[in-house]
Parts: structure tokens; sequence; C-alpha cells
């Protein structure tokens, strides 16, 4: 059996996330989030790097609320980094925030965005009213609104009770890949835009994709440097039916790519 200590702290250290590999600054973690594929900025799953434990070299580390800490320098780097467009800003670990590389994109769009027109979505029960709100607003600016414009805009006034169902349909175009988040040279306030508007050609890329395909896409880019999955956990964080992942895990067991060793029939080791 191979020893999961072992396989752990291999997975670390190409995270980065030990003293010996952690990144420097903020310079670092581009090259990181292309590398890796996916990265949030916070610790969301023990299945997925994060750009926190990668700068303080530990990855029991813990977050706390202040400015100055390691903690609040990494929340900053959220505008460094979307500047340089460093990767897709989104909650799709666990809902939190999340880079994606850009060159996996299209798959994870495949995987977890949805295709159909938002006319459709909302026609066939899929999204709220709420939603459909907020992206009619962003469909008819033809660009990227600030928070404020985006309320106004799409009917949600100032008020507790408002900005909460705001929230809620903000999360729900998150979600499913439909809105994106952008960042402003001008300030520090959020922007929001339509992902088909902002990103046609990676939008037709993931149309141009099967499931199967995307999948062996993301496995392919997330498992050199995970060096192991444990699908069950994995699944679930992603909000990817278990039986598909494991299906595309299983198309790659052999002398491709990963191998089962037993490790309670759950965990994928990496071959290369």
């Amino acid at each position: 059996m191979v020893e999961m200590d072992s396989l752990r702290a291999r997975r670390l250290h190409n995270w980065r996330q030990t003293p010996e590999t952690h990144l420097a600054d903020a310079a670092a973690a581009g090259p990181l989030i292309e590398q890796l594929g996916i990265v949030t900025l916070y610790p969301a799953s023990p299945e997925l790097p994060n750009l926190y434990h990668a700068y303080v070299g530990d990855a029991q580390a813990q977050t706390d609320s202040e400015w100055d800490s390691p903690s609040g320098q990494v929340y900053s780097w959220r505008w460094v980094l979307g500047r340089q467009e460093a990767g897709f800003y989104t909650a799709i670990v666990c809902n939190r925030p999340t880079w994606v590389s850009w060159a996996l994109l299209p798959a994870i769009i495949r995987l977890r965005g949805e295709l159909r027109a938002i006319d459709e979505l909302f026609d066939t029960g899929i999204l709220s009213s709420d939603a459909y709100r907020v992206a009619q607003a962003l469909e008819s600016a033809g660009g990227a609104l600030s928070t404020g414009d985006l309320r106004r805009e799409a009917g949600f006034p100032v008020g507790k009770e408002q900005r909460a169902a705001y929230l809620k349909a903000v999360a729900e175009l998150d979600t499913r890949l439909l809105v994106a988040k952008v960042f402003s040279e001008a300030d520090e306030e959020m922007r929001h835009t339509l992902v088909t508007a902002r990103y046609p050609a990676y939008v037709a890329a993931a149309e141009r994709m099967t499931r199967a395909e995307a999948l062996q896409q993301f496995l392919l880019a997330y498992l050199p440097a995970a060096v192991y999955a444990v699908p069950a956990v994995l699944a679930r964080h992603l909000k990817l039916a278990e039986p598909e992942l494991r299906e595309g895990l299983d198309g790659l067991v052999g002398a491709t790519a990963v191998t089962l060793p037993g490790y309670k029939g759950a965990c994928y080791v990496w071959r290369g």
C-alpha cells in the first residue's frame, strides 16, 4: 500500500504549502494558478490548493480577520491578480472565492457552467425570478456593472432584506458560471458581467467539448500536482456527480496515468 503520508507530503510540496516552497508574494501567485488550474483564495477543500496556505507555507495555518495579517495580505491579492487577469475569478469550490486558469476555463465551464440561454433557464424554472432580473440587467447593460449599479438596474433597492435577496440571486448566477466578477482599474469596487458577453471564446470552446472530454482535461491538469484524488471529497466540493468523476478517473487507470492503490478503495494516485 502506498503510504498516504508520503503522498500528502508530495502534494503539499507541489501546492507550495511548505516552508521551503511557499509563495513570496502576489507576483508568484499568478504562475501558480496557471500551473495548478484551480486554486482557492483561502482554504476551502483539502482536495484543492489555496493561496493562503501557499503564502504562509503551512497547510495547518488558520486564517484571521486582521488586515495586517497574512490573511489580510492574501485578501488584497484579489485586486492584484484580478487586474492582471491572472485567471477567471469565481466561487465554484464550496462556494468560496476560486481562481481558474484560462487554459482550464472551457473545461470548467462545461463541467460546472450552464450553456443554455438565460431565457430558457428561466422559462423552464431553473433560474429564479430574482436571478433572472440580475441577468437581464447585465444583458441590457452590455458590459460590466458595479454592485450599486447592478442592484439599481435589477430592482433591488437599499435595505437589508433586498440586499439578502440580491446576494442570493448573484450567488445563483455565480454557481452556474453565468456571471463573472471583474476588477476595475479605477477603484476597488467589484464589477459583474455575463460570462457569455465577457468571455465568448471560452464559452464557445466549452460548447465544443463533451463532458467526458472536459473531465479528462480537468483531471490531467489536476492530478500531477495533487498527486492523488479522493473522489468522494473532490466531487462534493466541486459539485460534480461522484459516479461521473469516478468514471473519469477509472478511464485513466492503467499505464496511461493513474492507479488505484487500495486505500480503502477511495484514492487514485498519479503515476507520472
